[in-house]
């Protein structure tokens, strides 16, 4: 009876919120005690309430009947994470000995996949589970006092050691759950999804710095499930293998050509996957062409400035490619045309972009700055050249043309051309204006990319050359929607 008379309070979403509000503060509150009293380590803290929440995340979509309480659950940790971290509070899991936003983006990650996403339940509940259990034993075993053969791909030390057991941890933890994520795949296909969604998920973790792989693994885990059920109902995994088999070829060959770094390179992988799985060659098609073109072009620059500017990390990957990744995911899952034209937009201005900057280095005269109209050194931002300009219009123009070839309207087209060299336009003069620059002790040396010893010159700090490219493809689907209205 008693039993009964719980289970039916638990009933009230409100109720259930409190319980669970206080079972955090509570669990919170003695990890505190135990750390002031040096009974458990930050390190041991930070473990057990991974460990903890994580699991009670996973449980969250088959406790409450919406995701309102959740979500809010997750905003106040998230406030509350943030305030302690900046005033040096809950010392408990933040004394770590190497800064972390982990306590930060773990509560982030939950918002944006419980807040869009909340009707997938066991995705999500798989995605909290591999973050819950396999994470913290991949830590543990990186960080004991072993001979570890370190790597370094981010910013962040990781383990050989900590990768395999992140990989073994993620495959036995898939596997137990394959019968609830993976619905109607025969043996084959459950195979096939379990040993690539471990593989992408251990990458993202690789890849990950400063705690961001709360935020990493279970997007990506929750985007690689459905991934993979969404090319079992559409009969397409055969042709998916052979096409990331393709793309995995050719961006190693540009890997081993010093076009991407190791960052660059996995990350480029990633992309593609979800570009090809989700969307399809209309999708990968427009992204290829402006990632081949844009190499091509910086081959015919000298080999200095080649070696410095096409070696992209994963930064620059994502500052190109990142907001029509965002684009065709989400019209995965909320189908739209214009989603899909605003994918090409985003896709133009990053190559209307690329194609200016590359064709204006061949300019015979400096560039001028766009706002001040004062000379400039060649590849400084904010400078424009005709000939750079000309390349601006060539390079939206040609990811324009690649919609041609899915049918768009001709309108759209020109509307994504316009678009596109509009974006180019707005990148040159948040360049000029606002993108961080840093001066020497001398005064002599201005330089775009922070540098030991250097100091704040104009500019934003936080605001560098990717922040800059990826306003700039954010601005060309702005542009679309502005034009589509006023037209």
């Amino acid at each position: 009876i008693m039993i009964d008379q719980i289970l039916y309070q638990l009933d009230n979403p409100w109720k259930l919120f409190v319980l669970f509000l206080f079972l955090i503060i509570s669990l919170i509150l003695i990890c505190e005690f135990g750390y002031k009293k040096k009974i458990l380590s930050a390190s041991s803290n930070r473990i057990i309430i991974h460990l903890f929440i994580g699991l009670a995340v996973s449980a969250s979509p088959f406790l409450f009947s919406n995701n309102i309480q959740p979500i809010i659950l997750a905003f106040l940790f998230l406030f509350i994470n943030l305030i302690s971290y900046k005033n040096n509070k809950l010392k408990s899991f933040h004394d770590i000995g190497r800064e972390s936003l982990g306590t930060i983006y773990f509560p982030l990650s939950f918002i944006l996949i419980g807040g869009p996403f909340w009707d997938y339940s066991y995705q999500i509940a798989a995605s909290y589970i591999i973050l819950a259990v396999a994470d913290p034993l991949a830590s543990f075993v990186g960080s004991r006092k072993i001979k570890a053969h370190n790597y370094n791909i981010a910013g962040d030390i990781k383990s050989i050691e900590g990768s395999v057991i992140m990989f073994t941890a993620t495959l036995v933890l898939i596997t137990l759950l394959s019968d609830f994520i993976f619905i109607d795949f025969d043996i084959l296909n459950t195979i096939i999804a379990i040993i690539i969604c471990s593989i992408a998920i251990t990458f993202s973790e690789s890849i990950s710095f400063k705690g961001s792989d709360n935020l990493t693994i279970p997007i990506t885990a929750f985007l690689f499930i459905e991934l993979f059920n969404h090319l079992n109902q559409n009969n397409f995994l055969s042709e998916f293998l052979f096409i990331i088999i393709l793309i995995f070829i050719f961006l190693f060959y540009f890997f081993r050509k010093k076009h991407l770094s190791l960052s660059g390179f996995i990350s480029a992988n990633f992309m593609g996957t979800l570009i090809v799985g989700f969307g399809g060659l209309d999708h990968l098609i427009p992204i290829s062409i402006f990632f081949i073109s844009s190499t091509i072009l910086s081959k015919f620059n000298n080999h200095q400035t080649m070696n410095l500017e096409s070696n992209r990390n994963a930064a620059q990957v994502f500052a190109n490619g990142g907001l029509a990744l965002l684009l065709c995911i989400i019209n995965h899952f909320y189908p739209n045309n214009f989603l899909y034209y605003s994918f090409i937009a985003a896709i133009a201005a990053a190559n209307s972009d690329t194609w200016g900057t590359e064709i204006g280095k061949f300019s015979k005269t400096n560039p001028i700055d766009i706002i001040s109209r004062k000379k400039l050194e060649t590849g400084e931002s904010g400078g424009v050249t005709a000939m750079g300009i000309v390349g601006s219009l060539l390079g939206s123009l040609l990811i324009s043309l690649t919609g041609y070839l899915f049918k768009i309207d001709v309108k759209y087209l020109m509307m994504i051309f316009m678009s596109g060299f509009f974006a180019s336009l707005f990148d040159s003069i948040i360049g000029s204006s606002f993108q961080s620059r840093f001066i020497s002790k001398s005064g002599l040396i201005i330089s775009e990319s922070y540098i030991k010893n250097y100091y704040l010159f104009t500019g934003d700090k936080r605001l560098n050359n990717d922040a800059v490219n990826f306003l700039c493809t954010v601005s060309s689907p702005l542009f679309l929607i502005t034009i589509d209205t006023v037209l």
